[in-house]
């Protein structure tokens, strides 16, 4: 039963941002730079987003399903770049985010996000 409610959510979640990250993906790429400079913006977003991810470890560890497992993964995938962003130095965090700052990739990461999402909501809603 929670993976059918975070199925839901998390597909939701996922078409949204995804289908707004392919339209606006040179904004995005312009909010990462406020992203690099700000520290405390860096601190209280890889602290909200651990929080997340552990969240969603601790409650759903499931890996008995594809679906259960995407979020599963999801939920590991948050921890580990929190706790990345975390710890990196600033000038090591500035290269590695500098380096993702290509449209294209914006574009297909959007996508594979709608994709995701569309594959969770799908199951989370009984369509597929």
């Amino acid at each position: 039963m929670l993976t059918v409610l975070l199925a839901k959510v998390l597909g939701i979640f996922m078409i949204i941002v995804g289908a707004a990250v392919v339209v606006r993906r040179h904004y995005f790429i312009s909010v990462i730079d406020t992203f690099i400079e700000q520290r405390l913006t860096r601190l209280v977003l890889s602290m909200v987003e651990l929080l997340a991810g552990l969240f969603l470890v601790v409650s759903h560890n499931d890996w008995s399903s594809p679906p259960a497992i995407l979020i599963t993964v999801c939920g590991w995938l948050a921890v580990i770049e929190a706790t990345t962003y975390l710890f990196l130095p600033d000038a090591m965090f500035a290269k590695f985010l500098r380096a993702l700052r290509n449209p294209t990739g914006y574009a297909i990461g959007g996508l594979v996000s709608v994709v995701l999402g569309l594959y969770l909501a799908g199951y989370g809603f009984g369509w597929l």
